[in-house]
């Protein structure tokens, strides 16, 4: 498996819920972005934007 862009939290003050969230999703949304669109379980330009697409 390529590590490559792989990173390690250390646990401490500057790592909070918020940030962890943040980094799952944008994580998430990479993995997303990359595969064809017809098996995007969802938008990855509007997911987490507070918006919904139009279905």
């Amino acid at each position: 498996m390529n590590k490559k862009h792989w990173i390690t939290l250390e646990d401490g003050e500057s790592i909070d819920k918020t940030l962890v969230e943040e980094l799952v999703t944008d994580s998430y949304l990479l993995v997303v972005s990359g595969l064809p669109k017809a098996e995007q379980p969802v938008d990855p330009h509007t997911y987490g934007s507070g918006t919904r697409a139009a279905r």
